[in-house]
């Protein structure tokens, strides 16, 4: 197998790395705090995200390491798109409207996100105050 030496393939080993730089930190931490009598669902949520994301680095660093060698970035020339350089004000003007609703999207899913899992982490920390006072 023939291994290349390009800007886009050196991307590409280090997306692959940090993916498993990723699984081996991720899973040490959920195992050095893991509590058998209690796997809640934050545990459950914690490893399909670890593993989500492992698979997510694995294909973007495949699809980087596909692109192949990117001649004008190695001549130390910038490389320019085309499609945007020829674009008119009316066009620049939609893109940027899109840009903003995908930005806006975005951060309404993060809220969404956010708060249902501030209400698992005060479900479960309830759980853990109740089990101690019990005790």
């Amino acid at each position: 197998m023939n291994i290349r030496s390009d800007i886009n393939a050196r991307t590409a080993m280090v997306y692959g790395g940090a993916a498993f730089l990723l699984m081996i930190v991720g899973f040490r931490s959920i195992f050095a705090t893991w509590d058998p009598d209690h796997v809640g669902i934050m545990t459950y949520l914690s490893i399909s995200a670890l593993v989500l994301e492992f698979f997510l680095l694995l294909l973007y660093a495949q699809s980087i390491y596909n692109l192949g060698p990117d001649s004008e970035s190695e001549k130390g020339t910038p490389a320019v798109s085309s499609d945007v350089a020829s674009m008119d004000s009316k066009e620049i003007s939609e893109l940027t409207k899109a840009v903003i609703q995908v930005a806006q999207m975005g951060e309404g899913l993060s809220n969404l996100a956010k708060g249902k899992v501030q209400e698992e982490i005060k479900k479960e920390v309830n759980e853990i105050l109740s089990k101690a006072i019990k005790k």
